[in-house]
């Protein structure tokens, strides 16, 4: 019996910590619940950070909404506070980048104020936003949430825009898989419960 109270002890703290870490994720990465929630930042608030207008471009673009980071008008901010991240491991921030026009277009990004990473989208090949192209950010995580921001400001000040869709985040690093972590469970229970037949 002492084992069994042993092997449950060890089972508890090997898999609450993981179980209480939810899968992270973006909250409207793709804009198509055609309004800005889940974000916050400036782009959120001056009327100009928001392509409402349904309209799908080019080669790339995902669904028939997108966020413009402007930056010639004025620069701006999207942001989102990620949860569910596991302090030490590795994500991964994908997204699509598009430039409005002739120019090739950029914007920044950054994790919880740090240094921001610029990128750079290849000038149109024909007519407004139609060249998409996808961007990786990666990141360790410091605790249990991040905020990434993208930014604009004092970007693209050539008179076009920047671009930004389909945002998304995964774990680079991998952790157990529930079906894994129950595989491991049914092992050591069988273990105690043949020590125990055999006592």
């Amino acid at each position: 019996m002492a084992t069994l109270k042993r092997i449950a002890s060890i089972l508890t703290l090997v898999l609450l910590p993981l179980a209480a870490n939810a899968t992270p994720s973006i909250t409207n990465g793709s804009f198509e619940t055609a309004d800005l929630t889940g974000w916050s930042g400036t782009a959120t608030s001056d009327g100009f950070g928001y392509n409402p207008f349904g309209t799908t471009y080019g080669s790339g673009m995902d669904g028939s909404h997108w966020m413009w980071l402007a930056g010639y008008e004025l620069g701006r901010t999207l942001e989102q506070t990620v949860s569910g991240l596991s302090a030490g491991t590795t994500y991964r921030v994908k997204f699509i980048m598009a430039s409005e026009y002739t120019h090739n277009d950029q914007l920044n990004l950054s994790v919880d104020g740090g240094p921001a990473t610029l990128f750079t989208a290849p000038a149109i090949s024909g007519t407004f936003w139609d060249n998409w192209v996808e961007k990786t950010y990666d990141f360790t995580a410091s605790g249990a949430s991040a905020l990434i921001q993208f930014s604009s400001f004092s970007l693209n000040t050539g008179g076009y825009d920047v671009g930004v869709d389909n945002i998304r985040i995964e774990a680079l690093n991998s952790v157990p898989e529930p079906a894994s972590l129950g595989l491991l469970g049914l092992g050591l229970a069988g273990m105690a419960f043949g020590k125990r037949k055999k006592n």
